[in-house]
């Protein structure tokens, strides 16, 4: 039934067919009498309503309950309850509650405003004409049909703010926002927690020189002055999580309407994954020009060298030099004696090592030998060892992993010493499985870790990023291939070799070496060779080739060696291989040392605390009085040079053996 009297019959019918899926509107009618109701229910069907009569509250309710009404037009004299009690009642229906329309006895002493008050939309006097009732529905008409036009613009508002909403809450990226230019966070999505680290309610109220001191600056101002300038994009920041977890992040940052101001949207972006790779992938690139670059710098230096090296010998030998002038060939034949060392390591940092036959090596006797021999210089530093059970052992060359070891361990004592702390290096080697899940660049598989922390003054992160690169020396001084030489060693091993740092907290340098699965082994097991008959040597000579030879000999036959050029040097080790639990078995002391302590007077101060120590005097001048009473000076033992090394060999082990 369509009402021409309204004119916006067209209007109401579109609104009521969207926001409450009927084409008519539907009026109850409340009234006891029955002409009255009768009369009521009449004009409204005349007026385009579907009308619905009752007679009490009682039956309006369960109308009400049952159906969606648009109006209710109601007696206030009801039957049985009061109007105040069935408002009441209308007031709990919420958003369901129709347009209300109350006929009231004219007489009434009740004030109009209270009828609004108590829930009613309009109020009709009685008696009344039917033209008037009339324009009471048409006004009701029209309210009804803009309320139902701004409930479904408001749905509308409704659904697409929960849709934002879900964005904001749910989008992978951390998103924050920032109310002025200290950064003050006002609002945070779930992805915080998970991106940052921060629980997001943590963060409200807080400022962004917390998290982003660097950024926002530690003073609650931003320290870039296109930080909030309107849009601002930083790719790939280091950002360190509060649990120490390390990520890079992309940060854009824009100026969006808030309020009757502006506020700050940032997002971050985790890009660790894509940064670890291209940085792999850099790396790699940079890995191998720098071997190809040492490989041919070591052949040309090799040959420079040896050229050099060989006309100095010959120059040496000619009649009509002086002292003098051999002295300073002899210190050239010194320097290219240097030059060689560095050559050999760069030939081991190009690669050459790869060419080695590798085997199994029982990692936690290396490690524990290694660094015990790199701190036995050291005054005030201590290893703190901690071997996980049944380690596995590891396929490398022993040699080369014994240099990697050494030059940690000596990072370590100079990262301690540059800050004057002493103390601790701890050393801890596990087992660890490898799977599809790790963010380390290594194959799924089993690995040995060796972990090396020490109490140093830590690393800046851009000094995290250098610590491999070749001669980087950092703030604790030092020279050579160092750690490059140990990225290049782990590298060839198929390895991976970290580091964890902060100013002020040390660091720690993991390495991962592929495990030679099958056998396991107690931790700190000895190596096979030096099983039973293995020693600690202590050499004392000045002369480097001296040293070179009788350490490569003695190792050959499963002994551990430690070589010092001076006596001061040698009563050092000595006193610090005590400190680690096991001293030397055997001493191997030149007798003469030029500019210093000699091996007499060094035994001698050992001895004085020492007694039962074990020595062998070498010496190239037979005719010294400590060669005809070597026993009277504490020594064990006499080798003169030059002596054969099987000779050492069997001097030293039936010395050493007598008293084991």
């Amino acid at each position: 039934m369509i009402n021409q009297e309204s004119g916006k019959r067209s209007q109401i019918g579109s609104a009521l067919v969207i926001g409450r899926s009927i084409g008519l509107p539907r009026l109850l009618v409340l009234e006891w009498g029955a002409e009255l109701r009768g009369k009521l229910s009449a004009t409204a069907g005349q007026s385009g309503f579907e009308v619905t009569a009752c007679s009490t509250p009682e039956e309006a309710r369960k109308l009400l309950e049952a159906t969606e009404f648009h109006g209710l037009l109601f007696d206030a004299e009801l039957y049985g309850e009061s109007a105040a009690e069935f408002l009441s009642w209308l007031g709990t229906l919420s958003e369901r509650k129709p347009y209300v329309i109350a006929l009231a006895d004219g007489q009434t002493d009740l004030d109009p405003a209270q009828w609004l008050r108590r829930g009613v939309d309009d109020l009709l006097l009685k008696p009344f004409e039917a033209k008037e009732l009339k324009m009471r529905l048409a006004v009701m008409e029209t309210r009804v049909a803009r309320r139902a036009q701004q409930a479904e613009v408001l749905g509308k508002v409704r659904r697409n703010q929960g849709r934002f909403e879900s964005l904001f809450l749910e989008a992978p990226d951390a998103i924050m926002i920032l109310k002025n230019r200290q950064g003050k966070v006002i609002g945070v999505n779930r992805a915080v927690k998970e991106i940052l680290g921060y629980d997001g309610k943590s963060l409200l109220g807080k400022f962004m020189s917390l998290v982003f001191p660097d950024i926002f600056g530690r003073d609650g101002l931003a320290s870039r002055g296109d930080v909030l300038s309107g849009a601002t994009v930083l790719n790939a920041v280091p950002y360190r999580r509060p649990d120490g977890g390390m990520r890079f992040l992309d940060i854009s940052m824009s100026a969006i309407p808030w309020d009757k101001g502006y506020a700050v949207m940032m997002v971050c972006r985790d890009v660790t994954g894509r940064e670890g790779a291209e940085g792999g992938r850099i790396r790699d690139s940079k890995d191998e020009a720098m071997a190809r670059f040492a490989e041919g710098v070591s052949r040309e230096f090799g040959d420079i060298l040896t050229s050099l090296g060989g006309n100095l010998s010959l120059l040496e030998s000619a009649a009509f030099l002086s002292e003098d002038s051999r002295e300073v060939i002899s210190h050239a034949q010194d320097a290219c004696e240097r030059g060689r060392e560095l050559t050999g390591d760069i030939a081991a940092f190009g690669g050459a090592g790869r060419r080695r036959r590798r085997g199994e090596v029982e990692i936690g006797a290396l490690v524990e030998k290694s660094v015990q021999f790199a701190l036995f210089d050291s005054e005030g530093i201590r290893p703190v060892f901690r071997f996980g059970d049944e380690l596995m052992p590891v396929l490398g060359d022993s040699g080369q992993l014994r240099r990697m070891v050494e030059a940690l361990a000596s990072n370590a004592v100079r990262a301690m010493g540059a800050a004057g702390s002493g103390g601790q290096i701890g050393v801890a080697i596990e087992n660890v499985a490898i799977g599809r899940s790790s963010e380390l660049p290594l194959r799924e598989g089993s690995y040995v870790r060796v972990s090396l922390s020490d109490e140093g003054a830590g690393m800046s992160e851009v000094d995290l990023r250098r610590v491999f690169d070749p001669y980087f020396a950092g703030e604790g001084g030092g020279r050579g291939f160092g750690l490059t030489q140990v990225a290049s060693i782990v590298r060839q091993h198929d390895g991976h070799v970290c580091v964890r740092s902060q100013p002020g907290e040390g660091a720690c340098f993991e390495v991962y070496l592929p495990a030679a699965e099958g056998a396991r082994r107690p931790a700190g097991a000895s190596d096979p060779a030096s099983k039973g008959s293995g020693m600690r040597v202590l050499v004392l000579d000045d002369e480097p080739h001296i040293r070179l030879v009788l350490e490569r000999a003695l190792a050959a036959a499963g002994h551990e060696v430690y070589c010092v050029a001076t006596g001061d040097e040698a009563l050092k080790a000595f006193h610090k291989a005590d400190d680690f639990g096991r001293g030397f078995d055997v001493l191997l002391f030149d007798l003469d040392i030029r500019g210093g302590m000699g091996g007499k007077q060094a035994l001698a101060r050992i001895r004085s605390t020492h007694p039962g120590v074990k020595a062998i005097v070498t010496t190239g001048f037979v005719d010294d009085e400590v060669l005809e009473n070597y026993l009277e000076h504490g020594f064990c033992g006499v080798l003169c040079k030059p002596f054969r090394l099987e000779h050492l060999t069997s001097a030293v082990e039936r010395l050493g053996g007598a008293g084991r």
